[in-house]
């Protein structure tokens, strides 16, 4: 294999297999880094599709059918970096808790209010955002629901495992971890009650059809995701979050002057008080929609 790669990396064929993966899942694999990612991570799937040179594997990413998305979805688990924690973004959690719940449900009492968590990861983000909601009561005060996706199909299997290791919940204090956690012999095992208020989806944020239901949410968290995405991949996510949410509705994204930029250049989200926080709100464009009109 290691002779196949260095042929197919003389013929380009890596380089091409690069650009179609780019393109297709938004990461960003520009010059060697994505090069080494491939080389490193993808030649036992050429082997297991018994292809005998990466172009033989782009052709049949190419092909269409079955066959190929049975192959595009091992492709995102593989390249996948699923990395998350509880409680680390406490500042994040905290806006939505004090600031965001109480402005949306002023505004609509009576509406089911719908929390995403776009990119979740092994889904310690959105059981993170449940912990505090219900600390705070508000499952008791209003009808909300939370959904959690991620690109990767092994992601949400683990999640749906529902256990995480010791060093994985270490950020948590132990009130918390004993509320919602029962030890096992593997690791920590999440309460029922607290799994079971979360819909757990496999969803590839760059593929419209997957992700607009998700995207009808008052609320979307989508934190640690762009960093691994191209401009251009961030520019289209945005657009397609802001074509589904209701206008007045809410976007925690990524902070910093890059993704501030970004976000301010798409002209569809107004930064909560200041751009630093990474925290946006949905623009009503026409001045006619309802808040919570859901755009189709």
């Amino acid at each position: 294999m290691e002779i196949l790669i260095e042929i197919d990396r003389k013929a380009g064929s890596v380089f091409l297999l690069r650009d179609l993966i780019q393109e297709r899942l938004g990461l960003s694999l520009s010059d060697d880094h994505g090069v080494r990612l491939i080389v490193n991570k993808l030649p036992a799937r050429v082997r297991q599709n018994r292809c005998n040179s990466f172009l033989e594997y782009y052709q049949l990413l190419m092909s269409g059918g079955a066959a190929a998305d049975e192959e595009w979805r091992q492709v995102v688990a593989v390249l996948a970096k699923s990395k998350s924690g509880f409680w680390r973004h406490t500042d994040a959690v905290r806006t939505l808790v004090n600031v965001a719940l109480p402005q949306l449900l002023s505004i609509s009492p009576k509406e089911p209010l719908r929390i995403w968590s776009a990119g979740c990861a092994t889904g310690e983000e959105p059981l993170s955002i449940a912990m505090a909601l219900n600390e705070a009561g508000w499952f008791e005060r209003a009808l909300i629901e939370i959904y959690a996706s991620d690109a990767s199909f092994v992601a949400i299997e683990r999640v749906i495992q529902a256990v995480y290791a010791e060093e994985r919940i270490r950020h948590l204090g132990v009130q918390l971890r004993d509320k919602y956690f029962k030890r096992e012999q593997n690791g920590w095992r999440v309460v029922p009650e607290l799994h079971e208020m979360i819909q757990w989806r496999v969803a590839n944020l760059m593929v419209q059809n997957e992700v607009a239901d998700l995207a009808r949410s008052h609320v979307i968290f989508c934190r640690n995701v762009f960093i691994y995405f191209t401009e251009p991949a961030i520019c289209k996510t945005l657009r397609l979050f802001a074509r589904f949410m209701p206008a007045g509705g809410y976007l925690f994204s990524d902070s910093g002057d890059y993704f501030t930029s970004l976000v301010s250049s798409t002209d569809l989200f107004e930064p909560l008080s200041t751009s630093e926080s990474g925290t946006w709100i949905r623009r009503d464009l026409n001045g006619l929609r309802p808040i919570f009109e859901t755009t189709s």
